[in-house]
């Protein structure tokens, strides 16, 4: 019996680490977003970075394993991210779309979709995903922030909704680190406006 009670928590360890890594890639592509581009600066380290964690000799790997074992959701999961955050968004989608068909009810899963889809410009799809993603996980307040990251980065913009989706990452936990990134968003699209909720 003892067994038994120690195998569900090893087999959950690969979702953990992979949720873990997902994250990371959609916070490092919303830094991206948050950063002007065409200064003098040092805005292409973190986009260096990236393309550093996502050699094409890991998008190899990866093809190999999925070639040798078709049904292994997390590493089709894991090459979708890695072609979406190294610039290869286009190759990324349909292997978004086939993990999204193993999976249709994994919210972190359809919030990276969206991310991708966004960055693609494929804006009607990526709102779709994003919105699936705040029902499959209405509590999470990252799904509100990256949906009114959409809105207020999207053409044309929705500053209405965006400060909407924005307020909904406060209210869903207010002092997370989401909740602040929320309040920052909201006042720079309106200094004198004050989020409710604020600790």
């Amino acid at each position: 019996m003892a067994g038994r009670n120690r195998r569900p928590a090893a087999t959950s360890r690969p979702f953990t680490l992979l949720a873990v890594v997902i994250i990371i890639f959609l916070l490092a592509s919303s830094l991206l977003i948050l950063i002007p581009f065409g200064s003098d600066g040092d805005d292409g380290s973190i986009d260096d970075d990236v393309l550093r964690v996502t050699p094409g000799a890991e998008v190899s790997r990866l093809e190999t394993v999925i070639s040798e074992n078709p049904g292994d959701v997390d590493s089709i999961v894991v090459l979708s991210e890695v072609l979406a955050n190294s610039g290869r968004i286009a190759e990324s989608i349909p292997w978004f779309e086939r993990a999204i068909q193993q999976r249709p009810d994994d919210a972190t899963l359809r919030l990276a979709f969206g991310r991708a889809l966004q960055r693609a410009g494929n804006n009607f799809d990526a709102e779709l995903q994003l919105k699936r993603a705040v029902e499959l996980e209405p509590g999470n307040p990252a799904n509100a922030f990256y949906l009114g990251l959409f809105y207020e980065n999207r053409e044309p913009r929705a500053l209405d909704q965006a400060h909407e989706w924005y307020q909904r990452a406060i209210d869903a936990d207010p002092e997370s680190v989401i909740a602040g990134q929320a309040r920052d968003r909201m006042a720079a699209l309106d200094p004198a406006a004050t989020p409710t909720g604020t600790p």
